[in-house]
């Protein structure tokens, strides 16, 4: 059995002690939010100095592309016109992606990771897209990525953790649309008795059904040692995934302060 992954989300930026202190408590990677907006990689310097203080710890990098606002910025522009709006998003994600990544590249700070959000579309008011569109405004993020990164590995997460055949439902829509491939299911949960049952089984499912890593995402938790399940029980879950596919777990800076990693 692999050794899980242990990752961090961070919001607001870290600095170097706080970095190390991560490591000692047994993180691997750091993941840092960013929101995509047009001409970032004009804006990149912060970016790029996470990056640098990431990697110069050995620790590994994964960027949480956040497309809702290069899709604001677009509907701006656009209003509920579909076909517009889906041509300027793709042509937005895919320049702003690439150029990004490419400033990244320059720097020789690629992260060996990105996450994108699927319910990014739900967010979006007054128009309503086809799942054809957003397959192709995903792709779109993805091609750009790969250009310049090609072994960045690409992580799709979703809310339906518990949910099986909503999340079944929707990968199986992305191949069946031309999805690009992506090697990591991440499912956003919070640590509950009632449900951790079908997060289990949504695990192994996905896992085998769609031959990806899965990462179960608890930044959100409100109080890890509060609990009714314990992170020694998520572990566990986590590693029986079949084809020693579980991948990890994401937590939260804040609450990581006071919980015990197992090891």
């Amino acid at each position: 059995m692999k050794n899980l992954s242990r990752v961090v989300k961070v919001t607001d930026g870290i600095n170097k002690d706080g970095l190390n202190t991560l490591k000692v408590k047994g993180v691997d990677t750091i993941m840092s939010v960013v929101g995509l907006t047009d001409g970032i990689y004009d804006r990149a310097e912060s970016i790029i100095e996470t990056g640098k203080s990431i990697k110069s710890l050995g620790l590994k990098w994964c960027l949480k592309l956040g497309l809702l606002s290069m899709y604001q910025e677009v509907m701006s522009v656009t209003g509920a016109d579909n076909r517009m709006f889906v041509r300027k998003s793709e042509r937005g994600g895919f320049e702003n992606v690439h150029k990004l990544f490419t400033k990244l590249s320059e720097n020789a700070v690629l992260p060996d990771f990105i996450e994108i959000e699927t319910e990014v579309f739900s967010e979006l008011k007054d128009i309503s897209l086809g799942f054809e569109e957003q397959t192709r405004m995903l792709n779109a993020c993805i091609n750009a990525v790969k250009a310049v990164a090609p072994e960045c590995k690409i992580i799709l997460s979703t809310k339906d953790s518990a949910d099986n055949e909503k999340a079944k439902k929707w990968f199986n829509r992305f191949q069946v649309s031309g999805g690009k491939p992506f090697d990591i299911i991440s499912l956003e949960y919070e640590l509950d008795a009632e449900t951790f049952y079908n997060l289990s089984i949504n695990m192994s499912d996905l896992s085998r059904r769609f031959e990806a890593e899965i990462l179960v995402d608890i930044s959100a938790q409100g109080n890890v040692r509060e609990a009714d399940i314990g992170l020694e029980d998520l572990d566990s879950a986590i590693a029986i995934v079949p084809l020693d596919r579980g991948f990890g777990t994401v937590y939260s800076g804040t609450e990581l302060d006071e919980a015990t990693l197992v090891a």
